[in-house]
Order: structure tokens, then C-alpha cells, then sequence
């Protein structure tokens, strides 16, 4: 049975993080940095210290160096650091390696990078190496690595060579391969062919709603949040319209949509569309 999500966290501005310090170790362990903290965990979501098996994530829980996250098909992981929060998607697997250099390592799946204050940690892939300043999407699928810088500047660099992209662009990296040459990403489907759209659709909790839009391009993918905050509750890879969502947990949500064209990059998403689903009684 899924929990439900705080209340603090369906309000603005409900989490407040400050800066990690390291971890209090247990009797006769060394001391291993604390990097991030699990602002959000929908299950399933699980980690491994390298030492250890794989085991479920907990909301709340400080992520050290060298360890790693995985989520499920559904699951779905939102980690925050001092400067920058790192989102991860569906079916995705992320590594922080015990190295000189601070990074992350994606494996496979998607990710959201969000930092406005300074460059990102650099997230790394097996084709790319990506940093900057804004919000970014990185996806690695089919032995590429797949870029669109949504607001900021972000470099990704491959073998022989990088690209800067700015707000609306993106790129792709094959594997032993320099990035192509930044390439306009797809624009939103427009929001006012969302329905639900500005007057709110009302359903039971678990309910299916179909989710509509219109738009050419092949592929989308769709965001559930609650409606006052940046939380990403559901995010799924969906063809073309219409999609079917269930949201487990009574309140007032936004959801969104995001075109990806035939190359596979991802656009800015829409606007928001409204769902009230019913409080439990």
C-alpha cells in the first residue's frame, strides 16, 4: 500500500535543507561523507553501499559516498544537496563513486538536474560528461546519452570534443563519439489542449484518468505534482495521447507534459493542467 505524502510537502518551500555534514559512524567504522538527503522516495527505490545488498531507500535517509540508487519501474527518488537537488526517474540506476572528483554516474535511466546557485555536481555517463548551471534532463537508453538543457547553460563533453547548450537545446552523445552539435529541442504541446486543463478534473483516489493533449511529436513524457510545489510524484514515458494515470493520495495536483522527438530529446514541458482528487474520509 502506498503511503501518502506529507502534508508539509504538498506547500511551497515544505522541505528546507541545509548543508550536510558527515555521517556519524557506528562503533568501529570510519567516517564516510554524507553527500545528499532523500527529500522524496516513492517505492520502489533502493540502495547499495558497496558493502552490502541491495535494500529499500527511505525517505529521510543521508546518501554517503560510494553508494548507489536504483528505482523501480514506478519508483521514483528526489535527492537534495546543499546547491543543487538531482531527480530520479523511473527504472533508473545512479552511482556516486568514492573518487577525487566529486560525481555522479548514470547507469541507465533519467535524471533531472536542477542548480541555480552554481555549477551542478557532474553527472557522467558511459558516453558523456555533463555540468553546468540551470536545470538539465539527462537520459542514457540504447548506448546513448541524450541531453536537453530546459533553463541555464550546461557543456557536455564526449570523446574529442564538447558543447555548450543553452535553454531549449540538446544534444546526443553515441558511444566514442564528440556530441553532436546543439539541436533545437521540441516545443511543449500547447496548454490549452490539455484536459484536464485550468478547471480541475475530480476523481477518487486510484482512480484512472485519461490525461489528453495534442501534439506530433512520437513520444512524451508526463509529470504529476502537487500544486504549490516543485515535487515530482509521478513521472512516466508515454506514447502519443491519450495517457492513463492513477494518483494514490487525496489533494489538488498539476500535471504536465513534455514532447520528445524522433532523436529522443526531451522539450520544456507545458503548462499545468489541474486534478483535485478526493480526500479520504
Amino acid at each position: 500500500m502506498r503511503r501518502s505524502p506529507r502534508p508539509a510537502l504538498l506547500a511551497a518551500g515544505a522541505l528546507m535543507l541545509g548543508v550536510w555534514g558527515p555521517a556519524v559512524p557506528a562503533a568501529g567504522q570510519a567516517s564516510v561523507p554524507v553527500l545528499a538527503k532523500l527529500t522524496l522516495v516513492e517505492q520502489p527505490v533502493e540502495r547499495q553501499d558497496g558493502a552490502t545488498s541491495w535494500r529499500q531507500a527511505v525517505e529521510g535517509q543521508p546518501v554517503r559516498i560510494g553508494e548507489n540508487l536504483r528505482t523501480g519501474p514506478v519508483g521514483l527518488a528526489r535527492l537534495e544537496l546543499p546547491w543543487m537537488v538531482l531527480t530520479l526517474s523511473p527504472s533508473s540506476t545512479v552511482a556516486f563513486p568514492d573518487e577525487f572528483l566529486l560525481s555522479a554516474s548514470l547507469e541507465t535511466g533519467r535524471v533531472v538536474v536542477a542548480s541555480e546557485s552554481r555549477d551542478a555536481l557532474k553527472l557522467v555517463t558511459s558516453e558523456a560528461a555533463v555540468r553546468g548551471k540551470g536545470r538539465a534532463v539527462i537520459r542514457r537508453e540504447g548506448g546513448r546519452t541524450l541531453v536537453s538543457c530546459l533553463e541555464g547553460r550546461f557543456l557536455v563533453e564526449g570523446a574529442g570534443g564538447g558543447v555548450w547548450l543553452d535553454g531549449g537545446e540538446g544534444t546526443v552523445v553515441a558511444s566514442g563519439g564528440r556530441p553532436l552539435a546543439p539541436q533545437p529541442t521540441p516545443e511543449p504541446p500547447p496548454t490549452l489542449s490539455l484536459v484536464p486543463g485550468r478547471d480541475p478534473v475530480y476523481v477518487a483516489p486510484g482512480d484512472p484518468l485519461e490525461l489528453h493533449w495534442s501534439s506530433a511529436e512520437p513520444a512524451f513524457q508526463v509529470e504529476i505534482l502537487p500544486v504549490g510545489s516543485d515535487y515530482v510524484l509521478i513521472q512516466r514515458d508515454v506514447g502519443p495521447p491519450p495517457a492513463r494515470v492513477a494518483i494514490p493520495w487525496g489533494g489538488a495536483f498539476r500535471w504536465r507534459i513534455a514532447s520528445r522527438d524522433d532523436r529522443g530529446l526531451e522539450g520544456r514541458p507545458s503548462g499545468d493542467g489541474q486534478i483535485a482528487v478526493e480526500l479520504a474520509r
